[in-house]
């Protein structure tokens, strides 16, 4: 396994990675959101969400080089679309591994390492 979709377990274990549209929905509206992932072969549909709750929530959105089977097997569910790191530092870590093996990812990564802070920053009403 890969380090950065083996980080993406680690963010599960340490209770700062929501999967599923609701799960997801609910971190960007409540401002907890901090990074909003999809999986290669998410429909597009659900990817128009993400994308939608990405500029709602301000967070980057990146469609991630794994399908929902590979995200459903490392996260111990049947398939995995959509999830949302909740944790900036975790978000900005996971961002460096993965644009370290994929270089198409930098630009993400730097973006997101730019970004100001959000904590005290009130969620949308």
């Amino acid at each position: 396994m890969d380090k950065a979709l083996n980080f993406l377990g680690m963010c599960k274990r340490a209770g700062k990675l929501l999967t599923g549209e609701d799960g997801v929905a609910g971190a960007a509206r409540g401002g907890e959101a901090r990074l909003i992932l999809t999986a290669s072969d998410t429909a597009s549909n659900t990817s128009k969400k993400a994308l939608n709750l990405s500029e709602w929530g301000g967070v980057p959105h990146v469609r991630l080089p794994w399908d929902k089977d590979t995200l459903g097997e490392l996260l111990d569910k049947r398939v995995c679309a959509i999830l949302a790191v909740t944790d900036e530092g975790l978000a900005a870590a996971f961002l460096e591994k993965l644009a370290a093996q994929w270089p198409e990812y930098a630009e993400s990564a730097a973006l997101l390492n730019q970004k100001p802070s959000r904590k005290g920053r009130k969620a949308h009403e």
